[in-house]
């Protein structure tokens, strides 16, 4: 029997995997594992969400139950126009500039399956969220890996893309706020983002899955479709996982020019049915909620933060302080010489789980991303452990 196509014997394997081996095991053994290595957010949904959704349940018809739309409830979509509109001053059609997704993960592996080629590049910051890797690895594309250093902010420098990378690019895709370092975008980049895509004709992917996140009111997340003719290039995909504590619920959309959205819709009507109906008018509620729904989120991840940089100070473990996202990335103890060295003894010796940096890509060496998936409680007993086992 074939062990399958090349296409999937060519896919390396999950970047975390031998980690979470290693922590199932401990928890298999009786350890009390402190695990901040997912972005698995621990909160509920706000209260008004789940009331949304069994509201749309309790509807006696059958609407909600059927095969949705292929390009998604009107309702979801008109809500999403009204959220660019309100939230970046922008103006999406909803019939031809929004599409529902199940979840952005989905819709940005069927971009790249709709517009890479073998042999076409995908320019890809990094580090950065682990799925792009993988999505890019089963549309049969070349990865480019633009660095993101700590020395400028964790924002790309464009100038050191190769001439030759750029003209065989077919996109270029960008993450802010970023996962996995916490950095934020600023205008002057979008603009030279813009500039460079259309010299070399590339499509601009804007992953703004945590654009709703900013844990200081000093920052606000733009957009890349606010820069003036970004929409004739660009499509950009928004999450409701973590900023409605909702990632199991797999509901997001991808706004921006039809023609490209066109693309990912006939990918996707070929490969599923899209999102049941109820949590997409859940969804649509949520969006015009607005930030009543938001805030109470952004406390709980601002006050973990502090608690978090307050006790890491003056450790091994040198963490950047985030203004944004529900992570922190830190640069591990000198001693160690690769993250994955350095997340194996504290899951070892201490019991907490920490994602290593390489697993975000090659240029996430060197460094860990800590989740602000516990209570302040846990995490300061995480940082104990660490700092009493010697290894920070």
């Amino acid at each position: 029997m074939k062990k399958g196509s090349k296409r999937l014997l060519s896919l390396k394997p999950y970047p975390f995997a031998e980690v979470n081996q290693a922590r199932d095991k401990a928890i298999q053994a009786g350890i009390d594992v402190i695990d901040m290595g997912v972005g698995n957010p621990d909160l509920r949904p706000p209260a008004p969400i789940p009331q949304f959704l069994k509201e749309a349940l309790d509807d006696q018809t059958t609407q909600y139950h059927r095969y949705p739309p292929f390009h998604g409830l009107r309702e979801l979509r008109e809500a999403a126009s009204r959220w660019y509109r309100r939230r970046f001053k922008v103006t999406v059609d909803p019939e031809r500039e929004i599409l529902p997704l199940i979840g952005s993960k989905e819709g940005i592996a069927k971009f790249f399956l709709a517009h890479l080629d073998p042999g076409d590049i995908a320019i890809i910051t990094s580090p950065c969220y682990p799925a792009y890797l993988g999505a890019i690895g089963i549309s049969d594309g070349d990865l480019y890996e633009l660095p993101l250093r700590e020395t400028n902010g964790f924002r790309p420098d464009l100038k050191e893309i190769p001439q030759e990378v750029l003209e065989r690019a077919v996109l270029i895709l960008i993450n802010y706020p970023n996962n996995p370092t916490g950095a934020v975008e600023t205008q002057e980049l979008y603009e030279e983002i813009l500039e460079v895509a259309e010299r070399f004709d590339l499509i601009v992917i804007s992953d703004i899955a945590y654009a709703e996140l900013n844990l200081e009111p000093t920052y606000r997340a733009m957009s890349f479709l606010e820069i003036p003719g970004a929409k004739a290039r660009t499509i950009e995909f928004y999450s409701f996982s973590k900023t409605y504590s909702m990632p199991g619920w797999r509901l997001g959309f991808a706004a921006g020019n039809a023609d490209l959205l066109a693309n990912l819709l006939k990918i996707k009507t070929n490969m599923d049915f899209g999102v049941f109906m109820a949590m997409q008018k859940a969804g649509a509620r949520v969006l015009d909620a607005g930030d009543r729904l938001i805030e109470p989120t952004r406390r709980h991840y601002r006050e973990r933060r502090d608690v978090l940089i307050e006790k890491l100070a003056g450790t091994g473990l040198r963490a950047i302080k985030p203004l944004a996202t529900i992570y922190v990335w830190a640069a591990i103890p000198k001693a160690f010489t690769s993250s994955m060295e350095f997340s194996k003894a504290v899951l070892e010796k201490a019991g907490v789980v920490l994602a290593p940096g390489i697993g975000f890509g090659t240029f996430g060496e060197g460094y860990v991303r800590i989740s602000l998936i516990e209570d302040r409680l846990r995490l300061e007993e995480a940082v104990t452990r660490m700092v009493d086992s010697g290894l920070i």
